[in-house]
C-alpha cells in the first residue's frame, strides 16, 4: 500500500457521533450546518465512506465487536454489561505482536462490569488485550456515578485536584443522566473531550521512538448529555437545525429539539477542534505522510427522530456511522458502498503488515482505498438481543423477536427517512433477507 509497511495509526473515535452530522455529508433532511472543518478536510484529502454501519448501536457491543473483527452474535458482548474477552486476539493485541506501540485514550468502554478506577487510567485488563499504554477514562456518565462514590477515575481526579468536581457533579442531576441541553459551567480546558485529547498529546510524547505506533482515541463525546464548551455553543447563535423525522411520538417531556440538536452539533465541533490539534500535532512530529488517519464512532444518534434519542436502535441515525480515512495509499474520493465498522479493523491489521485471522467476519478496505469506485460487500448487518437488521444500498429489513416479532421492509432509496414499512408489499424480498440473516447473524441463544 505505500513504501512503509507499517505507518502509524491514529484512529480518532468519538461516541455516539451520528453519520450525517458532519459538514462534508448530506442527509435525508439536507446539509446539516454543523461546523467540522477539521474532519471536512479529512475527507476531502482521503476517502469518506458514507456506508458504514455499526455492527451493534451500543457503546460495548460496538466497540467489542470493532476490537475482535467479529459481528455481534459471535463477540460475546451482549450489552454495556459485558466485556470484550480476552480468549479472541483483538486487533490491539495482533498489532502490538507486529511490531506496534499500542495506546488508548478516553472511554473505550471494553471492559464491563468497570473495575475499581485507578488514578493512572492503566489497567491490567488492557495489558492483556494488546495496549502498550494508556489513560482510560471514562464516559460522561460512569464517572459521574463513580464520583459520586468517592471513586475516582483520571477525568474526576482531575477536576478534584482542580477544585471543579463539585461544579461538574451539581451540573448534572442525580439518574437519569439525560437533560435538557445547556452547556457546561466547566472552563474548557477542563471539559471531558479537551481532557481526552490532552491525554492523546500525553500518550504520543512518550511513545518509544523508532518504532510504529497505534494511538485509538476515544471521545467521550458527543453522547448525551449535550453539554457543549460555552464558547463553542456560541458559533451557533442564530443558527437553525432541521427539524427532526416523524417526531410525533411519545417524547420525553424535557427534551427539546431544537436546542438538542444545537448542543449537539456544538459537542462535535468541539471534538473537531481536537481534531485539528491532533493532526497538527503530527504533522509537528514530521509523521504525517507516514501516518493512517481514521475518523469513525461506535453508533450513532437518533436526535429525535421518529420521537426517539440516544441510539439501541435499527434506525439509520442509530446504527450508521461516520467513517473517513486518509493517509499513506489512500486515494482521494467518496463512496456509497456499504461497510461493516469491523471492516476497519481488517483494514487496520492489513495496512500494519497483519493477515487478519480466519476466524473473522471482518473484510479490509484495501480495494476501497485505492478506487472509490470499488464494491466491498453486497449487505450490512446489525444487531442486538432482541432485533436484527440487513441492509443494502437499496433496502433494509428488520426483524424484532426471535421468530415472534414484527418484520418490517424500507426502500432506502425512495424512502430514506424510514417511514413506509413495504414488507407485506414485497414478501419474497423479505424472504430472502431473512435467509440471509439466519445464515449471516442468527439469533442469540
Amino acid at each position: 500500500m505505500n513504501e512503509n509497511p507499517q505507518p502509524n495509526i491514529l484512529l480518532l473515535f468519538p461516541d455516539q457521533w451520528r453519520w450525517d452530522w458532519l459538514g462534508c455529508e448530506i442527509s435525508p433532511y439536507g446539509r446539516v450546518p454543523v461546523q467540522t472543518p477539521h474532519i471536512d478536510r479529512l475527507a476531502r484529502e482521503g476517502l469518506r465512506l458514507s456506508g458504514c454501519r455499526s455492527n451493534s448501536p451500543v457503546c460495548s457491543p460496538a466497540r467489542g465487536c470493532l476490537a475482535q473483527g467479529l459481528r455481534y452474535h459471535r463477540a460475546q458482548v451482549a450489552s454495556n454489561e459485558y466485556s470484550t474477552p480476552l480468549h479472541n486476539p483483538s486487533i490491539f493485541r495482533l498489532l502490538r505482536e507486529a511490531g506496534y506501540h499500542t495506546m488508548t485514550c478516553g472511554k473505550s468502554d471494553l471492559f464491563k462490569p468497570l473495575p475499581d478506577a485507578t488514578q493512572t487510567g492503566f489497567l491490567p485488563i488492557m495489558d492483556a488485550l494488546g495496549f502498550s499504554d494508556g489513560i482510560d477514562s471514562r464516559g460522561k456518565g460512569d464517572s459521574i456515578n463513580r464520583a459520586r462514590k468517592g471513586i475516582d477515575e483520571p477525568y474526576s481526579l482531575m477536576l478534584r485536584e482542580r477544585g471543579l468536581l463539585n461544579l461538574h457533579l451539581d451540573d448534572h442531576p442525580a439518574q437519569p443522566l439525560d437533560r435538557a441541553a445547556y452547556p457546561t459551567p466547566l472552563p474548557r480546558d477542563a471539559y471531558t473531550d479537551d481532557f481526552c485529547g490532552q491525554n492523546a498529546l500525553r500518550l504520543l510524547e512518550r511513545a518509544p521512538a523508532g518504532k510504529p505506533w497505534l494511538l485509538w482515541v476515544n471521545f467521550p463525546g458527543p453522547h448525551d448529555p449535550y453539554d457543549p464548551p460555552a464558547e463553542v455553543l456560541a458559533r451557533y447563535d442564530g443558527i437553525g437545525f432541521p427539524a427532526p423525522v416523524n417526531p410525533n411520538h411519545a417524547s420525553p417531556a424535557h427534551r427539546n429539539p431544537v436546542a438538542d440538536r444545537r448542543h449537539y452539533a456544538a459537542c462535535c465541533s468541539s471534538i473537531d477542534d481536537w481534531v485539528g490539534r491532533l493532526l497538527g500535532e503530527v504533522e509537528r512530529r514530521g509523521e504525517r505522510d507516514n501516518t493512517l488517519i481514521v475518523f469513525a464512532s461506535d453508533h450513532g444518534e437518533m436526535l429525535g427522530d421518529h420521537g426517539r434519542w440516544a441510539k439501541s436502535i435499527w434506525f439509520e441515525g442509530s446504527i450508521r456511522v461516520p467513517l473517513i480515512l486518509a493517509g499513506p495509499g489512500v486515494a482521494e474520493g467518496h463512496s456509497t458502498a456499504i461497510v461493516e465498522l469491523i471492516d476497519v479493523a481488517a483494514t487496520l491489521l492489513d495496512i500494519g503488515g497483519v493477515n487478519p485471522p480466519d476466524t473473522w467476519d471482518a473484510r479490509t478496505l484495501r480495494p476501497l482505498l485505492q478506487d472509490a469506485s470499488a464494491a466491498h460487500r453486497d449487505f450490512a448487518v446489525s444487531q442486538l438481543k432482541d432485533w436484527r437488521c440487513l441492509t443494502t444500498n437499496e433496502w433494509k429489513l428488520v426483524e424484532t423477536g426471535s421468530g415472534e416479532g414484527e418484520t418490517l421492509l424500507f426502500n432506502l432509496v425512495a424512502d430514506p427517512a424510514e417511514l413506509n414499512n413495504v414488507a407485506v408489499q414485497h414478501s419474497a424480498q423479505c424472504a430472502e433477507f431473512s435467509s440471509l440473516l439466519d445464515r449471516e447473524n442468527p439469533w442469540l441463544e
